[in-house]
């Protein structure tokens, strides 16, 4: 391995960062990214970028073509109802009012986390509802929520531990994917606009470079493999969101060579993992999630903030074929679709209720495929006593595992390679997700029990992406 030290300036933080390149290469077709082979160093990706405002996970033609059928009522039924639970939900309301902290807490004993999860997804749904009525109230609502942030919040309580690092991604891309949807609002004063920018690549941007370049700090700094994908991932789609939020070349590039070769567990050669024929017959071939033989509810994170992960990816690629490692879900042959199916099969039930609560399991527990996987064996981390051999998928049936939870994103991953790819095939176990729960909607409700279902992903995708 060879680390080379680079300085890069964001919108006036400096960052030093220890870049890890590999010893494989890629070769790229048009957008079918295969296996790399041994003989040779990864290219990083150093391509300059057209930044057409929207253009994370969503763009302008995506909200014109919901915004028109929602108009002259051609939009199919499950569209109309995940529009009507958008205007309906507390976070998507005109008189919303932003609760800002001082300092975020996370990781204390005394952690505020509360406020930034609910105000980001308020920034971000009262957003949407602008883009999708022309309703200008909307406008100034989320533009509200990101000004009083910008304007309070002064980052995150130095005593915190690791776990700040999940809410500098988790509300990092939720408060970016916001003010990427509001670039364009001409309420939004420009001085205003550029305090945002600046307050979300200091607190947050900052500090997602800072957990991917030394996982988690220079103090504490882990082995590559100590923190679970779901870590790096929502780090990665804060960076690429507040990236193309603030047209940054660098920071955009940084987030494709890590997906493709970083040294973390959000690196797709370590996220999809195994090689599996479907033990149900199908003929599909699928990858087991870093985190399956962790437990459920984590390996369910994680191949949702990837979806989400890779739609973001694949919006910009829209406006930059010339980059065809953008196309995150193409990558590696579909491996983030086949690591999907064997997620999606390991905690689908048979009945067709819409919280995956009725019905048998598909699968039985001792006829899932695992790769053995030895996490923190002989590594780095100056904590010697806490690696640990998985041999099986973890599919236990006590509450703590989240066998069956369900959150957003099944969506995604159906509706792009079924009707945007127009793939035939190879994604039996994501359609019956996706056709369970839709419409999916986000926050409110009672279907995602938990704040990380409720939370962790930007949601709404039945909306925004279903096609009949």
């Amino acid at each position: 391995m060879i680390f080379n030290i680079n300085k890069i300036a964001i919108a006036g933080v400096i960052f030093t960062a220890a870049t890890l390149l590999s010893c494989q290469e890629n070769k790229f077709g048009e957008v079918d990214l295969t296996l790399p082979d041994n003989t040779g160093k990864w290219e990083d990706v150093t391509a300059k970028y057209t930044y057409n405002h929207p253009c994370a996970m969503y763009n302008d033609d995506d909200f014109a073509r919901v915004r028109n059928m929602l108009a002259d009522g051609t939009a199919p039924q499950v569209v109309k109802t995940a529009f009507e639970a958008l205007k309906a939900s507390k976070y998507g309301v005109i008189d919303y009012t932003p609760n800002p902290v001082r300092l975020m807490k996370r990781g204390t004993s005394a952690d505020v986390n509360d406020d930034a999860d609910e105000d980001a997804a308020a920034a971000y749904q009262t957003a949407m509802l602008w883009k999708l009525t022309g309703d200008t109230r909307y406008a100034d609502a989320s533009v509200r929520i990101l000004n009083a942030w910008a304007d309070e919040c002064e980052g995150f309580d130095p005593n915190g531990n690791a776990n700040q690092m999940l809410t500098a991604g988790i509300q990092g891309y939720t408060f970016a994917n916001a003010a990427e949807i509001m670039q364009t609002y001409t309420g939004w004063g420009e001085s205003d606009k550029q305090a945002f920018k600046n307050w979300i690549v200091k607190n947050f941007a900052e500090k997602n470079r800072q957990f991917m370049d030394l996982h988690w700090s220079r103090q504490y700094m882990m082995c590559e493999d100590h923190y679970w994908s779901n870590w790096d991932l929502v780090n990665m789609c804060s960076y690429l969101s507040i990236g193309i939020l603030t047209e940054n070349d660098e920071m955009v590039n940084y987030v494709v060579n890590y997906f493709y070769d970083g040294g973390g567990n959000g690196c797709i050669k370590k996220l999809a993992r195994g090689n599996h024929a479907d033990p149900l017959g199908s003929g599909e071939t699928l990858f087991q999630n870093q985190e399956s033989g962790r437990d459920q509810g984590h390996s369910m994170m994680s191949t949702m903030v990837t979806a989400n992960l890779c739609q973001i990816a694949y919006t910009l690629y829209k406006g930059n074929k010339s980059v065809p490692e953008l196309d995150f879900f193409a990558a590696h042959d579909n491996a983030v679709l086949k690591m999907a199916e064997y997620v999606a099969l390991c905690n689908l039930r048979s009945g067709d209720d819409d919280k995956n609560k009725a019905g048998s399991w598909l699968v039985n527990a001792g006829d899932m495929p695992f790769e053995e996987y030895k996490y923190c064996i002989n590594c780095s981390c100056p904590d010697k006593s806490h690696g640990v051999v998985q041999s099986v998928v973890n599919l236990s049936e006590e509450v703590k595992n989240g066998r069956g939870e369900i959150r957003p994103g099944w969506e995604i991953l159906y509706m792009h390679y079924a009707k945007e790819k127009g793939q035939g095939s190879g994604y039996k176990y994501c359609k019956m997700f996706a056709d369970k729960l839709r419409p999916e909607c986000g926050p409110d409700g009672t279907r995602y029990t938990s704040r990380g279902g409720t939370f962790d992903q930007l949601a709404w995708g039945t909306l925004m992406l279903y096609r009949e």
